[in-house]
């Protein structure tokens, strides 16, 4: 019984996240180039400023670009 409450919310929070991934997905293609250099440039400036390292960095151009 708990076996099957267990594999019900696995599945659950499973779509939940792929919903999550796919809405970050669109949102991010419906953005312009413009929009896009901003964000890179942001991520630019925090690397600067030292408030994230520069593997954060990498991983966040990587994920979005």
């Amino acid at each position: 019984m708990i076996e099957a409450y267990a594999t019900e919310a696995t599945t659950f929070l499973i779509g939940i996240g792929a919903g999550i991934a796919i809405q970050a997905k669109l949102w991010w293609k419906s953005k312009t180039a413009e929009e896009r250099k901003s964000f890179v440039y942001d991520i630019l400036q925090s690397l600067e400023d030292g408030k994230i390292t520069a593997a954060e960095a990498k991983a966040l151009i990587k994920t979005h670009l």
